[in-house]
């Protein structure tokens, strides 16, 4: 009956995931989409920000730096607040992708403490799928915004 009730619930994790990656390869929400474009645009806004004072600076414009300095540190509060908001938005996405993946590993811890090989190949596969939906949705999310994380200042 244990082994039964293994089983089954491994084959629901697997259709979950299933059914939740055929979900994902729609197109983003629409505030998804426009959080995507403002973020963008942030990017862009605080890269021109920094490329301004670097030139200021090398052109020895020290009249120009201090404004120079508040408005990268503008862009760059701009860039944080709205890349907050595009986050938050896609919790409604990536949540459920995280559950998912918490269930399978679960799942996969339980069958290997309880030595359950006949399941493990299963469970295997159920987190690698949630590890990859997961993946794929931050992707669709986060990337290709124009905004570096690594950019100079950003922590500042």
């Amino acid at each position: 009956m244990k082994h039964t009730s293994i089983l089954a619930s491994g084959a629901a994790l697997i259709a979950a995931a299933m059914v939740h990656n055929a979900a994902a390869q729609a197109p983003l929400p629409a505030a998804i989409q426009a959080d995507r474009a403002v973020v963008s645009q942030d990017g862009t806004n605080l890269h021109n920000a920094f490329a301004q004072l670097k030139a200021d600076e090398q052109a020895g414009n020290t009249a120009a730096l201090a404004a120079d300095h508040s408005a990268a540190q503008l862009a760059r509060m701009q860039a944080r607040a709205d890349f907050g908001k595009l986050h938050q938005d896609a919790l409604g996405i990536l949540q459920p992708d995280e559950t998912a993946l918490m269930a399978a590993l679960t799942q996969l811890h339980a069958d290997q403490v309880a030595n359950n090989a006949g399941a493990l190949q299963a469970d295997q596969t159920a987190v690698q799928s949630a590890k990859d939906q997961f993946k794929a949705d931050r992707k669709a999310v986060f990337s290709d915004l124009g905004l570096s994380m690594h950019h100079r200042g950003w922590q500042g």
